[in-house]
């Protein structure tokens, strides 16, 4: 009877790593993304010299709005709270590369955070499984 509830109490610390797992898997994959937005970022500004004619500006939901041609000496930049700066190609880029590396040096935190999740599911599992064992019981493996 005692296991029992001991099985209980594993099951549900079990389900709380999943569900923090899963947590950090979704933040993983949102900063990846946003990794990504910024490389495309600051490759459309290296190569706003290159443009000769009009731009497509795009406005959401697959939208884009014709403008003049780009002025390649001067990008507008968010820097928080909605605060627009207008800063030299140079300068954003630099910021903006400065911005990719905090947001790769979180994912490499929260991929420590993800291990130590996994190795605290393995844990309870064994337990489990070794608590099972004991009483002759079949006990599935936590799913990940």
């Amino acid at each position: 009877m005692a296991n029992d509830s001991e099985l209980d109490r594993i099951a549900s610390s079990l389900q709380v790593q999943q569900a923090k797992g899963e947590a950090i898997r979704n933040q993983i994959q949102q900063m990846e993304a946003t990794i990504l937005e910024i490389s495309a970022a600051v490759d459309t500004i290296q190569n706003l010299k290159k443009a000769k004619a009009d731009a497509l500006v795009p406005v959401g939901a697959g939208v884009f709005i014709s403008c003049p041609k780009p002025d390649p000496d001067r990008v507008v930049l968010n820097i928080g709270a909605n605060v627009m700066v207008s800063k030299k190609p140079e300068e954003a880029v630099k910021l903006l590369e400065e911005r990719q590396k905090k947001i790769s040096d979180a994912i490499g935190s929260a991929q420590e955070d993800m291990g130590e999740v996994i190795r605290a599911i393995d844990e309870l599992s064994q337990r489990a499984s070794s608590i099972a064992a004991a009483e002759g019981k079949n006990v599935r493996p936590a799913k990940e």
